[in-house]
C-alpha cells in the first residue's frame, strides 16, 4: 500500500508600510521620548534598525513624544534617538518576538552635542502594558539546544505553563498537532500557523498539512489566553511558528541524527514470547544555509536581498503496534476441534447443526461436512506463530512499515526601502507509508480487508 502526501505553500508579504488586519507574525515597538525633566520632545528623529538585514525604519515623535513603528518582523533591533541640543542616543538589543507588541522604557534625552552617544541595552525583563495576553515563547536556543527524539519542534511547547502534550513524537509530519491541549480545553480548539497563515484543515481543525524542519525553525509564540481580538477564532489557543530568514552574515549546518534498534533494550513481552527487537530505523539527515544574495552593486552592502534554505530527509523504518490475535490452526482448518479450548482450559464443543445441537464425535467435524470454497477461504489467514497457556491468542502479528520523508523550504527577504519589505516562503513535504499492513487491523476481525 502507498499513500502519499505533498503538500506546498507559498507566503507573499504586504509592504510594511500598510496597514493590515488577521492574523499575522508582526509586531510593533512603541516609546516615548522626554529631556531630564521629564516634558516631551517633539520632532525627535527616531530610526530604527534591524540588527539581522540592516534596514532602517524613521519616524518622529508627535506633540507628546510618542512614537510608534509597525509592522516589524521578529528580530532583534537597534533604536537611535537624535534631536537639536541633546547628546544622541542608542538602545541595543530589542527583542521582538512575533506578534509582540513591545514598549520601551521612556527615553530620556541629556543635554549636549549630538556628537555624544548616550548607549543604553535594553531590559532582560520588559513588562507588558500594551496587552493582557498570556503567551509563551519558544527561542532559537532552545530550539537548537533542547534535545528531541523526533525533531519535531511542536514537542517543545510543553515547556510552557499550561500546555500538555501526549503525543508519542517519533517525528515530525502530518497531523502533530494531536495530543497538545492548553488550559484544558479540549483538542481541535487550536490554531497552528506557519508565518501568520494558519496550518490546518480549518473543518476539522486538523493538522498541521506542513511540519518545517525544528533548525528550520526562528521561534514558537503561544498565545495562551487573553490575546487580541483578531485570534478569537480559537478558543483553545493559538500556535504561531516564524521561519528562518537570512542575515547579512552567512550562516549554516548539517546534520545526521540515529536511532536504530541495535542500541534498544527488548520488551519484557517480546522477551516472554521469544520475539527479537523490532526493526526501528530513523536515519535523518539534512542541511541549512542563510545569508545575503551576492548580485554585484545591486546587494554590495548586503542590506537587501536575502535568502535561507532548509532541506531534510527521513528514510524511516519502523513496526506497527504488535497485534495479539487468533487465527485457526492447522487442525482446525481440516475440522479437528479436539484442542480447541477457552481460557479456562475448557474444551469448547462444535455442536452439529443437522442433529439436535449434539456435539461431534471428539469434537471433530468429518470431512464429508466441511464445504471446501469455506476451507479455501480460511487459508486466507495466516498460521498460528505463538502458544499462548491462557488461549487468548495464537499469533503474534507485527508489520514493518517504510514511511520516507523530505521537507524543503525556501525564504526570500528584500528590503524595497526604509518602508517597504517583502518576503516570500515556499515549504514543500513530501511523505509516503509503504508497507504489507493486511493483518494489522484496529478492530482486529478481518485480515483480508486492506487498511485505506
Amino acid at each position: 500500500m502507498l499513500t502519499r502526501i505533498i503538500r506546498i505553500a507559498a507566503l507573499f508579504a504586504i509592504p510594511a508600510s500598510l496597514s493590515l488586519f488577521g492574523q499575522g507574525l508582526t509586531g510593533t515597538i512603541t516609546g516615548n521620548v522626554a529631556d531630564q525633566s521629564g516634558s516631551p520632545v517633539p520632532g525627535a528623529e527616531i530610526t530604527l534598525n534591524n540588527v539581522g538585514t540592516g534596514q532602517n525604519r524613521s519616524t518622529q515623535s508627535d506633540s507628546t513624544g510618542a512614537f510608534v513603528f509597525t509592522q516589524l518582523l521578529p528580530s532583534t533591533y537597534k533604536a537611535t534617538v537624535t534631536s537639536k541640543g541633546f547628546k544622541k542616543y542608542e538602545q541595543t538589543d530589542i527583542v521582538l518576538s512575533a506578534t509582540e507588541r513591545v514598549v520601551l522604557k521612556r527615553i530620556d534625552l541629556q543635554l549636549g552635542e549630538i556628537s555624544q552617544t548616550v548607549e543604553v541595552r535594553a531590559e532582560t525583563a520588559r513588562l507588558q502594558t500594551q496587552s493582557a495576553e498570556r503567551s509563551g515563547l519558544i527561542t532559537l536556543e532552545q530550539t537548537q539546544n533542547v534535545p528531541l527524539k523526533g525533531r519535531d519542534y511542536l514537542g517543545l511547547v510543553k515547556l510552557l505553563p499550561g500546555v500538555i502534550d501526549t503525543a508519542n513524537r517519533n517525528a515530525p509530519g502530518w497531523n502533530n498537532l494531536g495530543g497538545i491541549t492548553i488550559n484544558g480545553n479540549r483538542q481541535g480548539t487550536i490554531n497552528l500557523t506557519l508565518d501568520g497563515i494558519s496550518s490546518l484543515d480549518t473543518g476539522s481543525m486538523g493538522g498541521p498539512y506542513l511540519a518545517p524542519s525544528v533548525d528550520a525553525v526562528a521561534e514558537v509564540k503561544v498565545l495562551l489566553t487573553n490575546y487580541q481580538a483578531e485570534y478569537g477564532r480559537s478558543s483553545g489557543g493559538t500556535i504561531n511558528t516564524v521561519i528562518k530568514s537570512g542575515t547579512r552574515e552567512f550562516h549554516g549546518g548539517a546534520y545526521y541524527f540515529v536511532r536504530n534498534e541495535a542500541l534498544n533494550a527488548n520488551e519484557f513481552f517480546r522477551n516472554r514470547d521469544g520475539l527479537r527487537r523490532p526493526q526501528y530505523r530513523f536515519n535523518y539527515p539534512g542541511y541549512f544555509l542563510g545569508g545575503p544574495v551576492p548580485m554585484g552593486k545591486f546587494n554590495k552592502n548586503r542590506d537587501k536581498l536575502f535568502f535561507f534554505w532548509s532541506q531534510e530527509f527521513l528514510p524511516r523504518n519502523y513496526p506497527t503496534d504488535l497485534f495479539r490475535r487468533t487465527f485457526p490452526t492447522a487442525l482446525q482448518r481440516n475440522g479437528d476441534f479436539s484442542q480447541t479450548f477457552d481460557t479456562n482450559r475448557t474444551l469448547i464443543p462444535i455442536w452439529d447443526p443437522l442433529n439436535n445441537r449434539v456435539p461431534f464425535p471428539g469434537n471433530i467435524i468429518p470431512a464429508y461436512r466441511i464445504d471446501r470454497n469455506g476451507q479455501a477461504l480460511l487459508n486466507i489467514f495466516p498460521q498460528p506463530n505463538a502458544v499462548d497457556p491462557t488461549f487468548n491468542f495464537n499469533a503474534l502479528i507485527q508489520a514493518p512499515v517504510n514511511q520516507p520523508r523530505q521537507d524543503k523550504i525556501l525564504r526570500i527577504d528584500y528590503n524595497l526601502g526604509p518602508k517597504t519589505q517583502f518576503y516570500w516562503r515556499g515549504i514543500n513535504d513530501y511523505e509516503a507509508f509503504k508497507g504489507d499492513f493486511s493483518f494489522v487491523l484496529a478492530s482486529g476481525s478481518w485480515g483480508q480487508l486492506p487498511i485505506n
